[in-house]
């Protein structure tokens, strides 16, 4: 009899992956914890006006008259070199549509599309491995940290390396990205729950 309900109760708790539903929830969070990672930043700036990149700042000389070449990185951030050096575009600074007078640019489309990719790319991977989820996706945003920051942005040219990065920059991050996949986890968890009406997964791997 032990036996039968605890079958029971394993069945009750485990729930069919629903990846289509999935990568809705994870398009309206990452759009939403976009805003939650360009907050972190406020308070804690990944990259000073005084930190230079000279590696990426040659290709400036083609945009820019010489006096208003900027080679920090707080200007040649990583999202900026990615669109000049690999998808050809002159100047990511330039603007798509203005509102009340400040410019939304090609930087900051990247930023809402990087933070949608992952959050799609998490949200699918949490309906098959729930043990993604661990520490309410705090885990994931470490993970995140390494592989991008870490490893990818560095072997990419989009940032020096990693020996010369100032500790600032390892700390905003790594706080950045933990807060920005907790948002993201808080959002799949909530609007799964809500729609299906029916346990997580990670409600019972993670608990």
């Amino acid at each position: 009899m032990s036996q039968i309900l605890q079958g029971v109760k394993t069945s009750n708790l485990a729930t069919k992956p629903k990846f289509a539903l999935a990568a809705l929830i994870g398009l309206i969070a990452g759009v939403v914890s976009a805003f939650v990672k360009w907050g972190a930043e406020v308070p804690l700036p990944p990259r000073s006006p005084m930190d230079m990149f000279n590696a990426a700042c040659e290709p400036e000389s083609a945009i820019r008259a010489a006096d208003a070449i900027d080679c920090s990185r707080n200007f040649l951030n990583p999202p900026y070199v990615f669109l000049r050096d690999y998808v050809g575009i002159a100047d990511p600074n330039a603007a798509i549509y203005e509102f009340a007078g400040h410019a939304f640019n090609y930087v900051m489309l990247t930023h809402i599309i990087f933070s949608v990719v992952f959050a799609v790319g998490y949200c699918l991977v949490a309906e098959k491995f729930p043990k993604i989820t661990m520490w309410q996706g705090v885990m994931a945003g470490i993970l995140a940290t390494i592989a991008v920051h870490g490893i990818s942005l560095p072997l990419l040219g989009l940032t020096p390396p990693l020996w010369t990065l100032p500790w600032y920059e390892y700390i905003s991050e790594l706080v950045g990205h933990m807060v920005w996949f907790w948002s993201i986890e808080i959002i799949r968890h909530d609007l799964r729950a809500r729609i299906t009406k029916e346990k997580d997964p990670s409600d019972c791997c993670n608990a």
